[in-house]
């Protein structure tokens, strides 16, 4: 391993170790891990090879955070900021409100006539948009929030509901398309795949009496998308969980749902469907999914530390994280804004007051955003174009700070350039070592 020392005509620097460049690289958010993918040739392919990508994942799971999905007059803005550690939990059952700032993302305005359907693995769905504003042409859109990169196919001239799975096998996304008009058959059902090459609708069967009215938007757990349907659009019927595998393209039923479905919300639960049912003040409960072709279920029953934050009328369930806590989330960003964790393990709660959220929108919220890795290096079809930038924010822009006086700055200007000289002549030589960088 090259060890010498480098002279830059002002000092002598010692090179940065190899594994040590990689090790930051995999601390890098996963928007600057693609940038400096795109740096060069060698830095492409270091940021391609399955060690690097396996210790990027590896951080990123450790390092979640919540999203926040926006709506104010058929706008939509995006937020999110790192969920609660469990170390910052407290002994007692409902500790004092930590507070928190959000980061944003993204908006996108009212005049494109966004249709937001959900959040899978990292990627916002919007089942319509018209990213050209003069054009009356609606789009379906996937995007990523931390970066703005989307793609987008055509949007079906059909009454349906439209679901966003991942494949983890196969590292594929895929778009669903169920049908809902009320001259059902079985053959009217699409699929398409994104990143192919081909993006195209294909139609997909299914047996017409699993469902004809979908009441959510869905989750996908390791490759299997769940949603609630019914059988049919008007009167009386049961709810049933239908299952339909991302990969295989093939669905199933796990049969009568036995809950009030106005209560009722899918979680992903230690990589389990979970139905968590939330009734009055203090009554929790989650039934497990432990065996699809079985339709066998376990179920967990907790009562939750009186406090004077949760209600179920204010507040909805947005998940429960990897690390076990139910997350509650104010449904309306008006006054104090408030989420609350749950732990399952210790019964304890934590709230934490969100302060810089745009006021008077409704919420959707989700956990366990994580920077996928899959969206770094095998989603190239996400892109970046002045065509969606045009009409949404991407980031508020910094505030000018007070400037300086001209001497100051010209005594900065020159420090800069000496460091900037100096790290680049360190760069190159690293570049040349990192070309001998074995897998």
């Amino acid at each position: 391993m090259h060890n010498s020392i480098m002279s830059t005509g002002e000092e002598e620097l010692v090179p940065i170790p190899n594994d040590l460049i990689v090790d930051i690289f995999s601390r890098l958010p996963a928007e600057s891990v693609a940038r400096c993918r795109c740096l060069s040739k060698l830095w492409g392919s270091i940021l391609h090879r399955p060690y690097f990508t396996e210790l990027l994942l590896t951080r990123s799971w450790a390092r979640p955070r919540l999203l926040f999905a926006l709506k104010r007059q058929g706008s939509w803005s995006f937020y999110s900021l790192p969920q609660l550690r469990q170390d910052l939990y407290h002994d007692n059952k409902a500790s004092p409100p930590l507070v928190a700032y959000p980061d944003f993302h993204l908006k996108f305005p009212e005049h494109i006539c966004p249709e937001y359907h959900g959040f899978t693995s990292g990627l916002i769905f919007f089942s319509s948009m018209r990213i050209t504003p003069k054009v009356r042409k609606e789009e379906t859109v996937i995007c990523k929030p931390r970066t703005g990169q989307y793609a987008s196919v055509p949007k079906l001239l059909r009454d349906g509901k439209s679901f966003l799975g991942f494949d983890p096998i196969g590292k594929q996304f895929k778009v669903l398309f169920i049908d809902q008009t009320v001259t059902y058959s079985p053959d009217v059902n699409r699929v398409l795949t994104l990143g192919n090459g081909i993006m195209e609708w294909r139609k997909i069967n299914c047996p017409w009496s699993l469902f004809q009215c979908v009441l959510d938007e869905g989750i996908c757990i390791n490759g299997i998308l769940f949603f609630l349907a019914k059988r049919r659009h008007f009167g009386p019927c049961d709810v049933n969980i239908v299952c339909f595998d991302v990969r295989s393209e093939e669905f199933k039923c796990t049969g009568v749902v036995e809950w009030d479905s106005s209560y009722a919300k899918l979680v992903n639960y230690k990589g389990k469907l979970g139905v968590v049912t939330w009734k009055g003040l203090y009554e929790l409960s989650i039934s497990v999914l432990e065996d699809v072709e079985k339709h066998e279920w376990s179920e967990y029953v907790y009562t939750l530390p009186e406090n004077n934050i949760l209600d179920s009328f204010n507040y909805f369930i947005a998940g429960v994280t990897a690390t076990g806590e139910i997350v509650f989330s104010r449904n309306v960003t008006r006054g104090p804004f408030y989420v609350v964790y749950f732990s399952l393990e210790s019964s304890t709660l934590q709230s934490v007051e969100i302060r810089g959220l745009e006021s008077g929108h409704r919420v959707c919220a989700y956990v366990d955003l994580v920077e996928d890795i899959y969206n770094v290096n095998d989603a190239k079809y996400l892109k970046s174009s002045p065509r969606l930038n045009d009409v949404i924010t991407i980031r508020p822009k910094p505030k000018k700070l007070n400037s300086a006086p001209s001497s100051v700055k010209n005594e900065q200007s020159a420090s800069l350039l000496l460091q900037n000289r100096q790290w680049t002549t360190l760069l190159q030589n690293k570049l040349d070592m990192l070309a001998n960088f074995d897998d």
